[in-house]
């Protein structure tokens, strides 16, 4: 007994611990990823959300569920979640927890929670409020006078809305985006700007890698005048339960369905950007009740 108890012992003091430092935070984002999280298990109580993989790509910051689902957000130029995290054994609520403790940690919970939500809805596809296959630029339906700032130079976004009104400009932390933008045509300032500038506009589209950082939610909050804030693209990929905490109306996500899952994970791994990933997923706009 006393050699078993000794081995027991050896074998947790060799599993991967938490960092002191590693402290989940209470703010806005993880409010919302929790509220998701809920909602995703309310629908769905079958969802095995225990943590089977995490890979880091230069584009990308993947999750794969137990259950099977993936998730991706974006990843950014940052060092790589910690090590604890990655080869320990997690829950995607767990790491739910730690959104705007770091910006690896962000991307990690926000793959976590895409991951579970696109296993809601592919199980689910008639939820209340979500459409398929729509184009984001015919639900929002933008007036000829309206002022649109869009968050993230996404440029086939971009080209429609502007057929739809003059009055788009682009606000981008990315220089080279920033120029690409302007090459187009389209009035740009860094991301920052828009705390002060919110205020003037009717619609607000964020790409969801926006998250990574607080901003947004204050820009959403000045956004006093907007009949219409939300997210697009494949970080914003969680279910709408999360849009009260960040002040959206609606999310725009993808799911990718089971039968692409490997071959998204691998085109992730090995660098690929959004534009080759998306002909694999299935695009999705959920509106807030």
């Amino acid at each position: 007994m006393h050699s078993e108890r000794k081995l027991k012992s050896e074998e947790q003091a060799m599993k991967p611990r938490c960092s002191p430092d590693l402290v989940p935070a209470d703010n806005a984002l993880t409010r919302a990823l929790e509220n998701a999280l809920r909602a995703v298990k309310e629908e769905y109580p079958f969802l095995d959300e225990r943590v089977e993989e995490i890979a880091v790509s230069r584009r990308f910051t993947l999750v794969r569920l137990a259950g099977g689902g993936i998730g991706i957000a974006f990843s950014g130029d940052y060092e790589p979640p910690p090590e604890e995290l990655v080869l320990g054994e997690t829950t995607a609520s767990e790491l739910a927890r730690y959104a705007w403790r770091h910006p690896s940690l962000t991307s990690l919970a926000l793959a976590a929670v895409n991951a579970a939500t696109g296993m809601l809805i592919e199980e689910k596809p008639g939820l209340n409020g979500l459409v398929r296959d729509r184009n984001i630029v015919e639900v929002i339906n933008p007036g000829p006078d309206e002022a649109i700032a869009l968050v993230g130079y996404i440029q086939g976004v971009a080209r429609k809305l502007a057929a739809k009104t003059s009055k788009i400009v682009v606000y981008e932390d990315n220089p080279i985006h920033r120029a690409l933008a302007r090459e187009k045509g389209f009035t740009t300032y860094p991301g920052s700007q828009l705390l002060l500038d919110a205020d003037n506009y009717d619609i607000i589209i964020a790409t969801g890698a926006s998250l990574l950082d607080p901003r947004i939610t204050v820009v959403f909050t000045n956004a006093k005048r907007a009949r219409l804030r939300g997210f697009i693209g494949p970080t914003s990929s969680f279910h709408i339960a999360a849009a009260k905490h960040l002040g959206a109306d609606f999310i725009a996500g993808i799911t990718i369905p089971s039968r692409h899952r490997d071959t998204v994970a691998k085109l992730v791994k090995a660098g690929y950007g959004f534009k080759r990933i998306s002909r694999f997923v299935t695009k999705w706009i959920w509106l807030r009740p």
